[in-house]
């Protein structure tokens, strides 16, 4: 026959989980110095804690930026890991616009990553001879012809592009730094 221990500390935090047959678990009980309760089979234990020799479910989870405190036995906002975890979401958001498309003139060009290098390919060309044509298809699917001068122009608007998500970013990671509550985190955004 077989048998569980949930081991936990004083807070009622589950350290520990011992399931087997029975004589083994109870060997592994009398070597313990933590408190244990038994179980005859094995109790779900995701998101529970120990009370009164009982295993007790846990509240809902606010969010993911929440930690459990077992002394009050609330879910606690934990500010570092909601920086970090929006920190984390501006990034992403800032990689997505640099790379989604920038606009010149009215005109929308792709700037994802393989875009990125043909036109830094195209614009050294245009630097070696600016009396070049050039021939683009531009995010819709048209296709438009640039001089070489043109095309240094398009460059530049690229690196303002590239350049003005990056500085975006770091303003908000300013403001992500000064945050001191949910609400003010919850606020910050792309």
């Amino acid at each position: 026959m077989n048998k569980t221990a949930i081991f936990y500390d004083d807070k009622g935090m589950i350290t520990r989980i011992r399931t087997g047959p029975t004589a083994n678990v109870e060997a592994t009980t009398e070597e313990s110095e933590g408190a244990y309760i038994y179980f005859d089979d094995r109790p779900d234990t995701d998101n529970k804690y120990v009370f009164g020799e009982e295993l007790v479910a846990m509240p809902t989870q606010p969010s993911s930026d929440h930690e459990f405190d077992y002394e009050t036995k609330q879910w606690v906002f934990n500010t570092a890991e909601a920086k970090r975890n929006k920190w984390r979401q501006i990034k992403e958001r800032r990689d997505q616009t640099e790379i989604d498309s920038f606009t010149k003139d009215d005109r929308t060009f792709q700037s994802d990553e393989r875009s990125q290098r043909r036109i830094l390919s195209t614009l050294q060309m245009a630097q070696s001879d600016s009396s070049i044509s050039i021939d683009w298809t531009l995010a819709d699917n048209s296709t438009h012809t640039f001089t070489g001068t043109e095309f240094l122009e398009i460059g530049n608007a690229l690196a303002a592009h590239v350049t003005a998500c990056h500085a975006k970013s770091s303003g908000l990671r300013v403001q992500i730094e000064a945050a001191t509550t949910q609400a003010e985190l919850d606020a910050i955004v792309w």
